[in-house]
């Protein structure tokens, strides 16, 4: 014999709608696998992609500044030419930080929840494994580094994955 679950005052179960098992997988496949199939409105199209990736890179940008200024205010002196190469490699590493470890713990990044995105994966968690969170980073900049070359075959068809997502193994969604 089974004991019934514990309910309250009005003769519910406390926690009935709390949700303790996986989520059921998403419809949308991250990659489409038949041109002719109709275009599903849910993956991201290239201006919230644009917009996350700028929040992100604004985020950078900004953390390295306020680190550069306050060093530069420490000295007393300013800045000269032979240290841009540091400060570029600080804001790769900066960058790689801002990215890699939101994906990892929440699934998004600021920019990417400024615009209304998240990364999915077909079956999978919300969030990203490090690995995956470094590939999609990876490919982020080296989307960048040709200048978006990579997004000409995106721009032709919405559903096609861009570097970063093939990379990574997971695609980019608005959220619902």
């Amino acid at each position: 014999m089974t004991a019934a679950p514990p309910t309250d005052e009005s003769g519910q179960q406390p926690l009935g709608d709390f949700p303790l098992r996986a989520e059921p997988p998403l419809e949308l496949t991250p990659f489409r696998t038949d041109p002719t199939a109709p275009v599903v409105s849910g993956f991201a199209s290239l201006p919230d992609r644009a917009l996350g990736t700028a929040a992100d890179a604004a985020t950078a940008i900004l953390l390295v500044s306020v680190a550069l200024l306050g060093a530069f205010a420490a000295r007393g002196r300013t800045p000269e030419f032979e240290g841009l190469g540091w400060a570029s490699a600080f804001f790769l590493y900066v960058s790689f930080f801002v990215v890699v470890v939101p994906l990892v713990l929440f699934g998004r990044t600021v920019g990417m929840a400024l615009a209304g995105l998240s990364v999915r994966g077909e079956g999978s968690s919300r969030q990203l494994t490090p690995s995956e969170a470094a590939r999609r980073w990876a490919g982020t900049l080296a989307t960048l580094a040709g200048f978006g070359i990579p997004l000409f075959w995106t721009a032709r068809d919405p559903e096609a994955p861009t570097l970063a997502d093939r990379l990574s193994g997971r695609t980019l969604v608005r959220d619902g």
